[in-house]
């Protein structure tokens, strides 16, 4: 088994499970919801830390459209990820209350919504370019061998109709709103907790599959390019 690889699965996969938690508010409620999202600040760093040779190898080897594509979403994680975690700082009512922040809390707040749901669709989209990575550390962890062609597609397909159930699910949870500042207070879906969550996850579903078959089609392009 490759301690590396599981490492880096779990802390992915936690990061993953707490942000669907986080987004439902109405499942974890505040106390848990600052708890939590603390708790994905850190694996956050921790994730920085064990791909930190990202930082190092910025300007070596190829650039392609898929490594163009990778980097720029990085970026924008990380950028976004530090509007998130600051201004869920300063509008902290328990795990940072005893920072007493008066100033600015009211753009704080705003920002926070907006960036946290920007957060979802940047890291979403983060995974599913790296997709590829993400299948090729779960073999070596779990010892896969390839699936067969006919179980591939089959997976394929189910993603596709999960991934459209997101679509449903973003259009449904008013995620768009959010994400252009139009909707500056917290959206409670009137679904039970389970549901709520699994709509979540749909949407993140919905980015992951876009963003991978993106990047397959800018892999292709490059084959297509290089056979020319």
């Amino acid at each position: 088994m490759n301690k590396n690889a599981l490492v880096r699965l779990t802390v992915d996969f936690f990061m993953s499970a707490l942000m669907i938690l986080l987004m439902a508010y109405q499942v974890a409620g505040e106390t848990a919801h600052e708890v939590l999202g603390t708790a994905v600040g850190v694996l956050f760093i921790v994730h920085a830390f064990l791909n930190r040779r990202w930082f190092s190898s910025f300007y070596k080897g190829r650039f392609t459209l898929l490594r163009a594509l990778q980097n720029t979403f990085i970026i924008l994680v990380l950028l976004d990820t530090l509007v998130v975690m600051i201004t869920g700082v300063m509008i902290s009512g328990t795990v940072f209350a005893f920072l007493n922040i008066t100033w600015g809390v009211g753009i704080a707040r705003a920002l926070h919504l907006c960036s946290s749901y920007w957060a979802l669709v940047l890291m979403s989209v983060h995974v599913g370019l790296h997709w590829s990575m993400v299948t090729g550390m779960a073999r070596s962890v779990f010892g896969l061998r390839a699936p067969h062609p006919a179980r591939v597609w089959t997976l394929r397909l189910l993603a596709l109709a999960w991934a459209g159930y997101g679509a449903w699910a973003f259009d449904h949870l008013q995620v768009w709103p959010f994400l252009t500042l139009q909707m500056q207070f917290a959206f409670f879906d009137d679904a039970g907790d389970a549901m709520v969550l699994f709509r979540w996850a749909s949407v993140m579903v919905l980015f992951v599959v876009a963003a991978c078959w993106t990047g397959r089609a800018a892999q292709a392009l490059l084959r297509r390019q290089q056979g020319r």
